[in-house]
């Protein structure tokens, strides 16, 4: 396993796992995280917060493969196998 802190387009620090046939991103969202949803779409895993100052959109890359994603505390996994 390999972990590897990155930083999201737009100034969002997460870190990925790779254990093989399946990768892993972990993202602390704080307080923020208790308001916020994730897609993924195609390649990118999109990220809104609803905050009082209005929403916040991030985005990264995750490989292709069957993603499933949580939030759970303030805190983001996307989980993606391989195909």
């Amino acid at each position: 396993m390999e972990s590897a802190p990155h930083q999201a387009r737009d100034e969002v620090l997460y870190r990925q796992y790779d254990y093989g046939d399946e990768t892993v991103f972990v993202a602390d969202l704080g307080a923020s995280g208790m308001n916020a949803s994730v897609d993924v779409i195609g390649g990118t895993a999109i990220v809104v917060l609803d905050t009082p100052e209005g929403s916040e959109q991030y985005e990264f890359d995750v490989p292709a493969g069957d993603a499933h994603t949580f939030i759970s505390n303030g805190v983001l996994t996307v989980e993606v196998s391989e195909e």
